[in-house]
């Protein structure tokens, strides 16, 4: 019985002194929070006029020479993709019909769309790796959530994908020269969006003309770079691997991704930024 309540009161003690704890972090939370500032993000925008004519004028400059440029870059990437398929023995070859539209046209050399869709081995593979993959994700500590839920988002879109061409393959509507040109067609489109999406969050920073000029610069000339060779890389997945793997490749590394690399790219531009600018 007197070993119970010298339990019982060394429980209370340290029930007091955790509770004293944290009611003087608690304090000390509430010093420290109404001695600081409102953080960037709540706090209105100011800039001045020039700054403002800069937002608005900049988009309209790059918007123009992307427009101005559209040839050349589609001539380049023409050359870029054909470049990579003959290294490869992919048998497509690209032609630019400016006429027809400002995209690229790919044809097959010999080859039948047909002899890509996915065999009964190639499914029954793809249907067990999904499994495999979904389960081990069962096993993930709570830390490496946020790739749960990307592995997560892949295996439902692959057994997706199974479903259909495991019951109307037949009906698949696109072949892999349809979907690189939509790749084309999208990073064309994200290009020419770059400059407006700046304006919004980037220009009316107070940094110099230049500093906006050259990361604007590199934006753009790392997508020029990036999408050519990312259409090859679709392109030889699905060469060799079949059309079953076009859905997840079209739907999660395709506008989104290219959407998530902006986001990196404007978040290391902004990384450079002075502190003093955005306080």
């Amino acid at each position: 019985m007197q070993t119970q309540k010298e339990n019982l009161s060394a429980y209370r003690q340290l029930r007091n002194a955790a509770v004293e704890s944290a009611a003087q972090a608690i304090r000390i939370a509430r010093q420290h929070h109404a001695a600081a500032g409102q953080h960037r993000a709540m706090r209105k925008l100011t800039a001045e006029p020039f700054v403002i004519v800069q937002a608005l004028l900049l988009p309209v400059l790059f918007f123009c020479l992307l427009l101005i440029g559209e040839p050349f870059i589609l001539n380049f990437w023409q050359d870029c993709i054909q470049f990579w398929l003959t290294r490869l023995d992919i048998p497509l070859q690209a032609q630019h019909q400016t006429a027809l539209a400002n995209t690229l046209q790919f044809e097959w050399i010999g080859a039948a769309n047909a002899s890509y869709m996915p065999s009964f081995t190639t499914k029954l593979i793809s249907a067990l790796a999904t499994f495999v993959v979904f389960a081990l994700t069962s096993n993930m500590s709570k830390d490496r959530i946020p790739l749960q839920y990307l592995l997560r988002i892949l295996c439902v879109v692959q057994a997706l994908a199974l479903l259909f061409f495991w019951y109307a393959p037949s009906q698949f509507p696109y072949s892999i020269p349809d979907h690189m040109r939509a790749l084309i067609s999208m990073g064309s489109m994200l290009m020419l969006a770059i400059p407006v999406m700046l304006a919004i969050g980037y220009y009316l920073l107070e940094l110099s003309l230049t500093v906006k000029i050259v990361h604007t610069i590199f934006i753009l000339g790392y997508f020029t770079l990036m999408i050519p060779h990312k259409v090859v890389l679709h392109t030889l997945i699905l060469y060799k691997m079949s059309l079953l793997y076009m859905p997840v490749l079209y739907l999660c590394l395709g506008a989104v991704f290219d959407m998530l690399l902006f986001v990196a790219l404007y978040s290391w531009t902004v990384s450079l930024i002075p502190a003093r600018i955005t306080r």
